[in-house]
């Protein structure tokens, strides 16, 4: 996946960076929803790593250094072939795993290099198209948690296309070229270009249509079904009909179109690809497929399937939507005491930290209350009486107990 932006935590603002940390929760608690547990990689990985793998990032994208024993190595350009090496180390086969971990790369213009936050989601060990449907379910549900008003998730095969340019007499540049032209749906030159080829007239009418396959799952599959060309491309499309299937089952059918012409420039993705778009930004926020393959380089025959987002590229198009996800307040509770009230209101606050509660204090006299710190409850420690504040009302209250309770009943009725 392309990075979008820069500098990832030197160019945020306090504030962003705090609503950035609430997004990253919001995700990752989503991923916990369908049983998903975290992992890690190495920041820094051996170049030869994805230097020999086929289908995956550009040698020329990666950022290397050397170590001091001489091995080349490169800032972790991708996350999921870190993660597939390791799970075809590992006897057991069916994992479910997701991360959020920085990723670099050198872009293609320009000298400055690039840092960005992603976070996704790998599943080893099931091939089915109930688990396809699933991990596209969850994409799903993760936009509806970031509230985005409008958003589609896009949804292709690789193996369908594939199966057409294998019929087709291509350079490995000419397949490149034409994959960018149906890609940007670029009607006009996808026919002069096919038309220069030896080919038999019924494949080069079925790539033409090829960028046309969008919209209703059900539209698409029919067409679909109209230029297949062999029986491969009829258990592609038979594979689509039953991820649709389980997509209606989970009620989220109406959140998902069929593009065909949907084509990942990694090139190892095998089977369902799809990829998440919002109506405040023109590029993916999302994107993923099935790699059934790629756990054969290490050695492994491992079937699975992922999707990651950039965390820097949601964040953007929730500002430009107008829809930032909530701020996790630092402070749920401000405790300001007096000085000969200070042993009182520390141990207090130490109680309510162990029950849960986060809890900032301040002398009120070296350091007066701050109400531009957003709270729900103000505590007041002063020489002759103790007080609780929520929204319009004061309480006074005797001890901590009775302040345990009163704040325990005021986050039930919140």
């Amino acid at each position: 996946m392309q990075p979008f932006l820069s500098g990832t935590g030197d160019n945020l603002s306090l504030t962003d960076f705090q609503l950035q940390t609430s997004l990253i929760d919001t995700i990752k608690h989503r991923f916990h929803t369908y049983g998903y547990q975290q992992t890690r990689t190495g920041t820094f990985q051996d170049y030869e790593l994805y230097a020999s793998m086929t289908g995956t990032v550009r040698k020329r994208d990666m950022i290397k250094t050397i170590d001091p024993s001489g091995d080349v190595l490169v800032l972790r350009p991708d996350v999921t072939i870190p993660i597939t090496r390791k799970m075809a180390s590992e006897k057991e086969r069916h994992h479910r795993l997701f991360y959020v971990e920085n990723v670099f790369r050198q872009p293609s213009s320009g000298s400055q290099h690039q840092e960005f936050t992603q976070a996704g989601v790998e599943c080893f060990g099931e091939n089915s198209p109930e688990n396809d449907a699933e991990l596209i379910a969850m994409a799903v549900h993760l936009l509806n948690d970031l509230s985005f008003d409008q958003f589609k998730v896009e949804i292709s095969h690789a193996g369908f296309f594939k199966e057409l340019i294998d019929e087709l007499p291509l350079s490995a540049e000419e397949s490149v070229k034409l994959q960018r032209l149906i890609q940007s749906k670029n009607l006009a030159e996808i026919g002069p270009f096919l038309d220069r080829l030896p080919a038999e007239a019924e494949t080069v009418e079925a790539v033409k249509a090829i960028p046309l396959l969008y919209g209703n799952p059900q539209t698409v599959m029919d067409h679909a079904a109209a230029i297949a060309l062999n029986d491969s491309m009829q258990q592609t499309i038979d594979e689509l009909k039953q991820v649709y299937a389980v997509l209606n089952a989970y009620g989220v059918a109406d959140s998902v179109v069929f593009d065909l012409g949907l084509i990942n420039h990694m090139t190892y993705y095998s089977g369902i690809i799809f990829q998440g778009y919002v109506t405040s930004s023109s590029k993916p926020v999302l994107m993923g497929g099935r790699y059934n393959d790629l756990a054969e380089q290490f050695g492994q025959k491992t079937p699975a399937i992922g999707f990651g987002c950039i965390i820097d590229f949601l964040f953007e198009a929730l500002k430009a939507a107008g829809q930032e996800p909530a701020m996790h307040h630092p402070a749920e509770l401000i405790m300001s005491y007096e000085p000969d009230r200070m042993t009182d209101a520390l141990k207090a606050a130490s109680t309510l930290r162990n029950k849960g509660f986060c809890v900032m204090t301040q002398h009120s006299e070296r350091r007066p209350i701050d109400h531009d710190v957003p709270a729900a409850f103000t505590v007041y420690y002063e020489a002759d009486r103790t007080t609780l504040c929520h929204e319009q009302n004061q309480v006074a209250f005797q001890g901590t107990d009775e302040l345990l309770s009163l704040l325990q009943e005021m986050r039930e009725t919140k």
